[in-house]
């Protein structure tokens, strides 16, 4: 029963961190829409004094600036701060980010992905459903029996079906979201991959630190679990030298979990951000000649080739972190192992 009681709050847990992994941004922080905004409204006082045009075009722009108008879409901003409160630090807690709504999304499309996959686990295998239904339902069998049953046993990994079900198919939808391509550089037109900002990851991540913890304690007891950190058998000046490196290698494992998923979806999108600006680049360099339209070609066909590998990064990396996140769990209960 206590068992459960946890498995609920971890639960919970995620669910909350879909609200509030965006909101730990530091106050006072400039993202690069902000950034671009703050420019532009300069640009229109400019225009205003001098009679020049607010933002430049393309091939007036410095060649910095076209990369940061590419890469501007892979930074979380700021998309609508209520007004609850005259305090401005009070309504900037309830900010919402881009991040956060395509968080919601994924929410939406796993709960009409997976009621009907629910639906025909409880009428039986025998029962006729459709295509994508069947697959869902591969699926999750497959996150069941090839991750969780084949770490944690049958009979302890029953209970913890449901949160790494739930941990693998969120980040995985986010994932795969952030594969539409965006037509514009603001919401909702720009089309955001919530795994990449370390927010997001770094939420989920703690709730793994706190499951490593919270189950490890229950198991082994307080006193137990933080012995269990040293190995038997060392000798005496030794001990407390390995049990700081067990410490901080209990820290590390969701730190890896943070920077591996945020470091991944995040570099492939600027990859294929750098090739397409790698497009206006020349075409600048070039003056606007024909020739441009020949560069283009190579760099746009190296941004759909980071495409198609993205593509598999995003379920691959889904499993990683789900699995590494299992593996942690079991361990922390069975320090023997």
């Amino acid at each position: 029963m206590f068992a459960k009681r946890i498995l609920i709050s971890v639960w919970l847990c995620l669910l909350a961190s879909v609200g509030f992994s965006a909101n730990v941004v530091a106050q006072g922080h400039t993202t690069a829409p902000e950034a671009a905004a703050k420019a532009a409204g300069e640009g229109q006082h400019a225009e205003a004094q001098h009679g020049e045009h607010a933002t430049p075009k393309t091939m007036d722009m410095a060649s910095a600036e076209l990369f940061k108008r590419v890469f501007s879409h892979s930074v979380p901003y700021a998309i609508f701060t209520p007004s609850i409160s005259p305090d401005a630090k009070i309504n900037h807690l309830f900010t919402v980010y881009n991040v956060q709504p395509w968080q919601w999304v994924c929410l939406v499309l796993m709960l009409l992905a997976f009621l009907p996959v629910v639906g025909s686990f409880r009428k039986g295998s025998g029962a006729s459903v459709g295509w994508f239904t069947r697959v869902m339902r591969g699926f999750c069998l497959w996150v069941r029996d090839e991750m969780v049953y084949a770490v944690m046993g049958k009979e302890e990994g029953r209970a913890f079906v449901p949160v790494f079900l739930f941990m693998f198919f969120f980040i995985a939808f986010q994932n795969v979201i952030g594969m539409v391509p965006s037509v514009g550089h603001s919401f909702p037109a720009a089309v955001y991959t919530a795994t990449g900002t370390p927010y997001v990851t770094g939420a989920m991540a703690l709730v793994t630190l706190s499951m490593m913890l919270g189950l490890g304690i229950k198991k082994n007891g307080a006193l137990g679990f933080f012995k269990g950190l040293v190995p038997h058998g060392l000798p005496l000046p030794l001990i407390p030298i390995m049990f700081l490196i067990e410490v901080i290698s209990l820290l590390v494992k969701p730190f890896a979990l943070t920077i591996r998923l945020f470091a991944n979806m995040l570099a492939g999108h600027l990859v294929i951000a750098s090739a397409i600006g790698l497009i206006f680049l020349f075409a600048k360099m070039q003056g606007g000649a024909v020739t441009s339209y020949l560069t283009a070609v190579p760099c746009l066909g190296l941004a759909i080739f980071i495409y198609i590998i993205e593509a598999f990064v995003t379920l691959l990396q889904a499993y990683i972190f789900t699995f590494l996140s299992i593996n942690f769990v079991y361990q922390a209960m069975h320090q023997d192992h």
